[in-house]
């Protein structure tokens, strides 16, 4: 396990009840606002891996200030992957981690705790497999990777979906050769021709275009659903829990807000667009294959124990003694989100 390394946080301080305009508004709005300039003090780190779409939601609470409007001052950490942000978390440097369930799972497999506050969004078509038009792959055809030099990156998501779309094809896992690259080089091995395909998110699909001139094509992915669903997670500890439950319900609130501005602004993304240097409109194409919504079901724990048996079955990772849908069961913390929003918690 990669040691946490305090050396590589890039720290970003953001004082969302600053300035006079803030200022006056709460002095005219009386007692309410006098209670949330108060509770205002209260201070709330977040760790993220990376800078991208991925969390949308998080980055819009940021933005339109609804952590703020929950009552507490954010800090934010940003790190180069959810792995190191999660590790962050665990070693008390944030009360919450923005990850996805990646992670989670391998961490949970090396006998780690993380506790899963909120779930958030959830896709099964953000990861694509991007092929050559002149590689001979016919992307309408699924079952025609086999054979073929596929790259993605080992031991993350890319590697999971990967495996499910093999599945989702009828090929099985040694059908393709997986190549272990970084993201920055999938895209440029494929238009070199070192490759023949690439398992990676939406926004590398869209990069591989420009960089190819248009000679590249994302594998059909109709049913893929069935198969891989990702999960975008706002991870906390029990620590955070028992000490500060007045943060965790903080959080909750501050994500519902995100949600709600997402889902009734349709120029939403404007809000993020210079954060993750990524245009409004290509933000909203790509995350039109996210579903937005707070909740916990059985479909989410079903998820994290077949992500789970795959890292198990392909040597990724050790099985843990005990029942796994009881291992991940028991890391949700459910009664958060149940206390102001039953109707989204409908775990067995």
């Amino acid at each position: 396990m990669t040691v946490f390394d305090p050396s590589g946080i890039r720290l970003n301080r953001r004082r969302l009840l600053t300035g006079a305009a803030v200022t006056a508004g709460m002095l005219a709005a009386g007692p309410l606002w006098a209670g949330r300039a108060q509770a205002a003090a209260a201070k709330a780190t977040l760790a993220y891996g990376s800078t991208g779409y991925t969390w949308a939601v998080p980055f819009v609470a940021e933005a339109a200030g609804t952590w703020a409007e929950a009552g507490f001052d954010l800090s934010t950490m940003e790190f180069e992957s959810g792995r190191d942000s999660m590790q962050a978390l665990l070693a008390g440097s944030a009360d919450f981690s923005a990850s996805t369930d990646t992670p989670v799972v391998f961490a949970v497999l090396q006998g780690l705790r993380p506790l899963i506050l909120v779930n958030y969004s959830r896709y099964s078509r953000d990861m694509k497999i991007v092929v050559r038009k002149d590689g001979g792959i016919d992307p309408a055809k699924s079952a025609s990777l086999k054979g073929r030099r596929i790259a993605t990156r080992v031991g993350t998501s890319g590697q999971y979906m990967l495996a499910k779309y093999l599945e989702f094809a009828g090929l099985a896992p040694g059908d393709v050769e997986v190549i272990d690259l970084t993201p920055n080089n999938m895209t440029s091995a494929l238009v070199r021709g070192d490759i023949d395909g690439f398992a990676w998110s939406s926004q590398s699909a869209a990069v591989a275009e420009r960089q190819s001139g248009g000679k590249t094509a994302v594998m059909t992915q109709d049913g893929l659903e069935k198969f891989f669903q990702s999960h975008q997670l706002l991870l906390t500890t029990e620590k955070v829990v028992k000490e500060k439950p007045e943060l965790v319900a903080g959080a909750i609130r501050a994500l519902q807000g995100a949600e709600r501005r997402i889902l009734a602004d349709g120029g939403w993304a404007d809000l993020i667009s210079r954060r993750i240097h990524t245009p409004p409109k290509e933000i909203l194409e790509a995350t039109s294959e996210f579903t937005f919504k707070i909740a916990f079901d059985d479909r989410f724990v079903d998820d994290l124990v077949a992500e789970a048996e795959w890292a198990i079955a392909a040597g990724l990772a050790k099985r843990p003694a005990g029942d796994l849908r009881a291992l991940f069961r028991g890391l949700i913390v459910e009664s958060p989100l149940k206390a102001v929003a039953p109707d989204r918690v409908t775990l067995s």
